[in-house]
């Protein structure tokens, strides 16, 4: 039993300052300039609010108190926003081009109102053309990477299966590609929030869990090249 606990705490997720560290790690990494303009954003709108305070206290010890604690929180949510900001644009730069690199906008619609996983539901094993499936307030979204025609004709099959199941949900379509050819992966998730609204929270679980319930794809790996559940945005994106 205690070596089942072990293994289980092994595999959870790392935590909110494991992450934040991780992710300040990756940035130094593959874009070092990131830190120090966060900081030094972070720095000049403490200042600038500070100051602004001062006057607006005329002074007063009790209120330029207040005001520089207000400053100093506002500096460090402007830093952590601005460094979340960075994180996700460079994670998504930097697996642009990596096959399976859908799933990291996937994972970051599902952290909202999105429901799905972060695998493919259609993959041609032999091309890696794959789509992947999440369910939200605007229906199902269909997202495919690989070769163009190719993809798009795995899409086309996934969404006749998909509207033969939940008939009368709307069904949206991306291509992700860097190329010019489709939508760039850091602009995908945008896309997708910007669709309108046509299911409320109710309808979006019923029509998950249909989906879910029919679909006998569901496990199929990412292949290699990468590993989206390690290399995930921040959750603080906006």
């Amino acid at each position: 039993m205690a070596k089942d606990k072990s293994k289980d705490k092994d595999q959870k997720a790392p935590g909110l300052f494991a992450q934040f560290s991780e992710g300040v790690k990756f940035l130094r990494e593959n874009n070092p300039k990131a830190v120090p303009i966060a900081i030094a954003s972070g720095v000049l709108v403490a200042i600038v609010l500070g100051t602004i305070g001062a006057y607006i206290s005329n002074f007063n010890f009790l209120p330029m108190v207040l005001w520089i604690v207000l400053a100093l929180v506002a500096g460090y949510l402007s830093a952590l926003l601005l460094l979340s900001r960075q994180a996700n644009s460079t994670v998504f730069d930097k697996y642009a081009t990596e096959t399976g690199r859908t799933s990291l906008a996937v994972g970051t619609l599902t952290r909202r109102t999105y429901k799905g996983v972060q695998q493919p539901v259609a993959i041609n094993p032999k091309s890696m053309d794959m789509v992947f499936r999440v369910v939200g307030p605007a229906g199902v979204v269909l997202l495919g990477e690989g070769a163009k025609t190719a993809t798009a004709a795995l899409l086309e099959d996934e969404r006749r299966k998909v509207q033969r199941v939940v008939q009368g949900v709307t069904v949206h379509t991306f291509y992700c590609s860097d190329n010019g050819d489709g939508v760039p992966l850091k602009e995908l998730h945008k896309r997708v929030s910007k669709l309108k609204r046509t299911l409320s929270k109710a309808e979006i679980f019923a029509v998950q869990n249909r989906l879910s319930a029919i679909d006998s794809r569901s496990g199929m790996p990412i292949p290699k090249g990468m590993d989206p559940s390690k290399m995930r945005p921040s959750r603080k994106i906006r």
